[in-house]
Parts: C-alpha cells; sequence; structure tokens
C-alpha cells in the first residue's frame, strides 16, 4: 500500500492571487476532489483556508484500490501540487503556437495569422491597438468581423477578450490590455466557428519518454470554460476522443510534447485542440482541424476522465458486458447536464446504461459529478441533447 498522497489543489494557479467567481470557485472544489481519487488510500487535499481534509471515495466506484489510477503518481512523500509554483515556460501559449508553426501542425492561414503579443507590445493602449489593427489588415475579409485577444497565462477561458475590426476603440478591448500584460502577452487570433473541441492527455517521464495517456473530446461552455468529457474506451481502459482525426491529434501533441520535454518539463500535460468551419475557402471540408491550441503543462481535467475511467472499468464490465475487442462509451461531468439533470441524461441516452455518481458530500443545491457509462458512443452523444 502507497502511502496518502497530499495534494495541493492550486487550480488557476496560472491567473495569480485573487478571488475566483462563485462559480469557479465550486468548480475548483468539485475537480479537486475527483483529481483525488486518482492517487491510494489516504489521499489529503491541503487547502490554506479550509485546511487538511481527507478524500471520500465514491461507493458507486466500487471497493477502493490500495495504489494510484497511474504508477507514476506514486507518493513520494513531498506535496504534490495542480500546477507548479515555477509555472513552466512550456506552459506560455505562445510556446505551443510556436512549435505548431514551426513543425506544420496548423493549417496555413491560421499559422499565418495568429499574433503572439509580448507584454510591452501591450502598452500604450494606442500603440497596441494600432498593432492589432495591423495585424487584421492581413486577415481574410470573413475573419476581421471578430476576433479574441487571450492571456498567454490562463485557464478555462478566463481573461480572453473578443473585439472586431470595426470597435477597436471597445472600452472592454481597451480595459483589457493592462490586464493582459500582467497575464504573460496575449495571442491575437480569429474567432471561429467551432465544431468540436478535443484534448490528447500525456505523461512525459522522468528519462524523456512520452506516454498518450488518451484522447477525449471535450464538453465546453460557450465562453470555452471546460465543464466535463466524452469518450470511448476498451476493455484494457485505453480512453479514444471518438474524433476522425484521432491520428492527427495524437501525433501533433506528441510532436508538443517532445518540445517540452527538450525544453526541460516533466510530469502531466494536456495538448488541446479544436475543429472548425473556415469561411475562407468554399472549397474546404466542411470541417477543419486545429491540432494545437495550446499546452497546460500540468494536471488537466482530461488527466482526471482518462483515469476516473480506468476506475471505473470493472464496474463497466460488470454493467455493461464490456469485453475484449469491444468499446464503450463514457462522459464525465462535474455537474449534472441541463435538461433534467441526469435523470434524464440517461433517459436520452435510450440503450442500457450505468451512471457513476462522483458527488464527495452530497447536499442540496452542491454539483453533482458523474461518470455516464453507454454501449457506444452514439448512445452516448444523447445524453447532453435537451
Amino acid at each position: 500500500m502507497t502511502r496518502g498522497a497530499r495534494l495541493r489543489p492550486n487550480l488557476g494557479a496560472e491567473e495569480g492571487p485573487g478571488e475566483r467567481p462563485a462559480a469557479a470557485a465550486a468548480a475548483i472544489q468539485v475537480t479537486a476532489h475527483l483529481w483525488s481519487l486518482l492517487f491510494g488510500p489516504g489521499t489529503r487535499l491541503l487547502d490554506p483556508v479550509e485546511g487538511d481534509t481527507a478524500r471520500r471515495w465514491p461507493d458507486a466506484l466500487g471497493p477502493e484500490p490500495e495504489s494510484p489510477v497511474f504508477p507514476w503518481l506514486e507518493d513520494k512523500g513531498a506535496v504534490l501540487p495542480w500546477l507548479a509554483d515555477d509555472i513552466p515556460a512550456v506552459h506560455d501559449k505562445a510556446f505551443a503556437h510556436r512549435v505548431a508553426v514551426r513543425e506544420g501542425l496548423l493549417p496555413r492561414l491560421l499559422a499565418e495569422h495568429v499574433t503572439v503579443f509580448e507584454p510591452e507590445d501591450l502598452a500604450p493602449p494606442d500603440r497596441a491597438l494600432e498593432r492589432i489593427r495591423d495585424a487584421l489588415r492581413g486577415w481574410p475579409p470573413a475573419w476581421r468581423t471578430r476576433f479574441t485577444l487571450k492571456p498567454r497565462l490562463g485557464t478555462s477561458g478566463r481573461g480572453r477578450v473578443a473585439g472586431s475590426a470595426d470597435a477597436l476603440d471597445a472600452p472592454a478591448l481597451v480595459g483589457a490590455l493592462p490586464r493582459l500584460a500582467e497575464r504573460g502577452g496575449a495571442l491575437l487570433e480569429p474567432w471561429l466557428e467551432r465544431t468540436g473541441d478535443f484534448s490528447t492527455q500525456l505523461w512525459i517521464a522522468p528519462d524523456g519518454g512520452i506516454v498518450i495517456l488518451g484522447t477525449l473530446e471535450q464538453l465546453t461552455t460557450p465562453s470555452g470554460v471546460v465543464r466535463g468529457h466524452r469518450g470511448g474506451f476498451d476493455s484494457r481502459g485505453r480512453v479514444f476522443s471518438e474524433c476522425r482525426d484521432e491520428e492527427a491529434l495524437r501525433e501533433a501533441a506528441v510532436a508538443i510534447a517532445g518540445a517540452a520535454r527538450d525544453a526541460g518539463y516533466r510530469g502531466p500535460c494536456g495538448v488541446d485542440a479544436f475543429s472548425y468551419r473556415d469561411p475562407n475557402d468554399e472549397n474546404a471540408p466542411p470541417e477543419r482541424l486545429r491540432a494545437v491550441v495550446e499546452l497546460n503543462a500540468r494536471f488537466t481535467t482530461g488527466t482526471i476522465a482518462v483515469g476516473l475511467v480506468k476506475r471505473a472499468l470493472a464496474v463497466a464490465k460488470r454493467s455493461l458486458g464490456l469485453e475484449p475487442g469491444q468499446r464503450c462509451a463514457f462522459q464525465l461531468a462535474l455537474d449534472a447536464p441541463a435538461g433534467g439533470g441526469w435523470e434524464a441524461a440517461t433517459e436520452r441516452v435510450g440503450a442500457p446504461c450505468h451512471l457513476v455518481p462522483l458527488t464527495a458530500d452530497p447536499c442540496g443545491g452542491a454539483p453533482e459529478p458523474a461518470l455516464l457509462l453507454a454501449p457506444s458512443f452514439e448512445s452516448i452523444l444523447r445524453a447532453d441533447a435537451a
């Protein structure tokens, strides 16, 4: 048996100190609880305000296992943070973008028209707006109607600001420039019509080896906040996004992780991606893949999703009859879906399915995280079809 791990859930540390909105604080608490389920018995969450708390194991997952879900999570006696205090340079969104351009991992127009702004480029405001205006002049007309400036150090879509070429003097945009400078600068890119969000989860070993933990589809709010994940899994616990560009996701993620390794990073990480509709080329395919959006050099909710699918593997085999050579599907969410909650979601699946509640301390009004298991990816897609 391993000793109990001590975890410091400093989620959102990229954004610096400060109070989070109530909804964000609740999501952090739920995510920290789910993160703790990846470790062995005796795991404790360390919180400077609430104090140390022992994790609660959900009965729905079966007997509490004696070991962490991944061997590299074995307790080493030190406090393990969600994000290292000394934020690695590879965590900067500009790092992943520059590697993606160098390796030819982006569609041509994105490679040419995503612009990296250093902190000093964002001041004074008049000069910063002129630089933005210059960049937009080179964009295809269909992209100029809406753009986004997002912080190079940030999480869950927070801190980014939208704008358009016709309203560069908008107070929201001008007021955001100093905040973006404080967050390491910004990336200027077109606001695209996204059709799917994905991530590849990896671990970079101390010896530099790169392990793909799995690929996932991300479930996000309209503002880009991750609310969960879904995908497929087999009887060995291997996790797949079920995206048609699965191999492209994996190849791009390994290339980015390799660059992070060469820069000295070791540990868990996730590479985000998305598919989108391109209005600039009527001959382009209906959807294009941006295989690299950013590298999160830390634990992610995707790490949690892959780990909890592995934790629930025995449940899936028992409840769904999963056997070698077959795949089932899952949806992990930090709270119950809209449109009737988990009960309605299971009814919408329309096939034999199994709900694994993951709530740490059930009480009225508290988030209801759960893992929904279904026999096919097509059936799990109906869980959110409210």
